[in-house]
């Protein structure tokens, strides 16, 4: 074999690697994933974590930022909680002890179960979440749509 023929293959092989690597190493963009493997799991979407709400929702919102977020910890104290909505999500991260529970919905779900926390500040959810501006999103369709 030729010379050129083990230059193209180590080259190939070495853009294949790099993939492979970026594909393993970056993060796939869902909160849910990255809480499901930061925190400890104590229920379905449910999750624990030692530090404090404030520390955790910081950790979160670094890692994903969310659309919007409404902490009404200072107000409510320990019947307070920190509320993250994203397009798809609402992440609470509430006092549990000396540490956080953190819950993962979906945008009905959530809006639904916080509704006395966020719902003077959120609109309700359409029925695929919010867009990226936080308005209500929903699915076209239906006859003459588009025209």
């Amino acid at each position: 074999m030729s010379k050129k023929f083990w230059v193209i293959g180590g080259i190939s092989a070495a853009v294949i690697a790099a993939i492979v690597l970026v594909a393993v190493l970056k993060d796939d963009g869902s909160p849910q994933k990255w809480i499901s493997k930061k925190y400890s799991r104590i229920g379905l979407d449910t999750y624990r974590s030692p530090k404090a709400p404030p520390a955790v929702a910081a950790e979160i919102n670094k890692k994903h930022k969310a659309i919007d977020r409404v902490d009404d910890m200072v107000a409510l104290g320990a019947l307070g909680g920190i509320f993250m909505r994203y397009p798809k999500l609402v992440v609470g991260v509430l006092p549990d002890g000396a540490g956080s529970r953190i819950t993962v919905d979906t945008p009905s779900g959530g809006y639904n179960r916080y509704h006395s926390h966020v719902g003077g500040r959120w609109t309700s959810p359409g029925t695929n979440g919010w867009n990226s501006s936080g308005i209500a999103s929903f699915r076209g369709g239906g006859p003459g749509s588009g025209k």
